[in-house]
């Protein structure tokens, strides 16, 4: 029996929610230090080249939606304005 550590850490990431999927906002990706930025980068692009058809057959881009109180709200401005990003409000979400 092989031990996949990698498969478990990443199981675990997850914890007990049932998401399908990874989002992550880029504004804040690239508030990240310049190397993880270039690590994330090269585990992307190995990403595509193992699965370079995952869209095609119809499948399109997923897209995602902001709730608020179960309804659909707009994303503020800061999470998505990554040419600009509003610094003061993203250095209050940092860990300390």
């Amino acid at each position: 029996m092989s031990v996949r550590t990698g498969y478990n850490k990443l199981w675990n990431w997850f914890g007990i929610d049932r998401a399908s999927f990874l989002t992550l906002p880029r504004v804040l990706m690239h508030e990240m230090p310049d190397n993880w930025q270039a690590k994330m980068a090269k585990l992307l692009e190995e990403y595509d080249d193992a699965f370079p058809g995952i869209y095609g057959d119809g499948v399109s881009h997923p897209t995602v939606q902001a709730r608020k109180n179960g309804r659909l709200i707009r994303w503020p401005e800061w999470l998505l304005n990554y040419r600009y990003p509003d610094k003061e409000t993203i250095d209050q979400l940092r860990k300390p």
